[in-house]
């Protein structure tokens, strides 16, 4: 069975903290936020999320500041819009990213599976914009999104964060090219130069490898909160419990199929060493 959350995520963390400074014990809190002591042991676990609320609620008993009081209950929203399978389409995409953004800020463990292009955090701006802009015409909601992206990367990957990402990706998806042959060299290896950050691990799933699952789409998955799916038509946020141990425990299964570190990376040199061979008309052969 996959391991179970320690509730290190900032939401979790936070009403833990708020709690401890009040000086109350869990059943105190209970009893004065009107909420069960099981809920409460549950949201400072990672294990459920409070509705806004209920965080409001917790906020009052703790006697918090103004400011935690919003951003915790902007946290709860966030997270708990997904119960209801939120689609979110194009017209909304920079109000998606910068609720993405607001997530993985208050993550602990940010995980990646990509079967068919490269994970948001690992994209080129130059790769974004492709991304942003493909299917049709380019709508201004199109090129608002992708500037989002951009922005959360600059916001998210910063070389001081305690933040851990594992992102796991086939090596057929490394071929899906958005991008011109060269520019496409650039951004596998930028996804190399990635992996060298002291916290992310980056993990390829060598092309013919057997594996027991079949996953269709990608998903990125906070903590063990909450879960993130990419689909044709738009991008679902699932928050139930069912639904995130159900990735939990595939990503898992994905991840041992994986190779890291200096095997991962000789993939990844032996793929944009492809990209520029195309580009110069040659040919090449593994």
């Amino acid at each position: 069975m996959p391991g179970r959350s320690t509730g290190s995520d900032a939401l979790s963390r936070r009403l833990r903290e708020l709690r401890g400074a009040a000086g109350l014990r869990q059943v105190d809190a209970a009893s004065r936020a009107g909420i069960s002591q099981s809920l409460i042991a549950k949201f400072e676990n990672g294990r459920q999320i409070p509705r806004p609320d209920q965080a409001e609620a917790l906020c009052r008993a703790y006697h918090a500041s103004a400011r935690d009081r919003r951003e915790l209950v902007q946290l709860a929203e966030d997270l708990r819009e997904g119960t209801r399978r939120v689609v979110v389409h194009r017209p909304r995409h920079a109000a998606i990213q910068k609720q993405i953004k607001r997530i993985v800020e208050s993550s602990a463990l940010v995980r990646t599976f990509s079967p068919s292009g490269i994970p948001g955090l690992l994209q080129t701006p130059d790769y974004i914009r492709a991304l942003f802009t493909t299917g049709g015409e380019v709508t201004p909601a199109d090129e608002d999104g992708a500037e989002q992206r951009i922005a959360n990367q600059a916001a998210l990957l910063t070389d001081d964060s305690d933040r851990r990402f594992t992102m796991v990706m086939p090596e057929g998806s490394l071929g899906w090219s958005l991008l011109p042959p060269e520019r496409m060299a650039d951004q596998i290896e930028h996804i190399s130069t990635m992996g060298s950050r002291r916290n992310m691990s980056i993990g390829i799933i060598p092309w013919g490898r057997v594996s027991p699952v079949l996953p269709l789409h990608s998903w990125e998955m906070y903590d063990e909160r909450a879960v993130i799916t990419g689909g044709m038509t738009g991008t679902t946020l699932l928050t139930t419990r069912a639904d995130v141990d159900a990735y939990l425990e595939l990503f898992t299964a994905l991840e041992r199929l994986a190779v890291y570190g200096e095997q991962a990376r000789e993939i990844l040199a032996w793929v944009a060493d492809r990209y520029r061979q195309r580009e110069q008309g040659g040919q090449h052969s593994r």
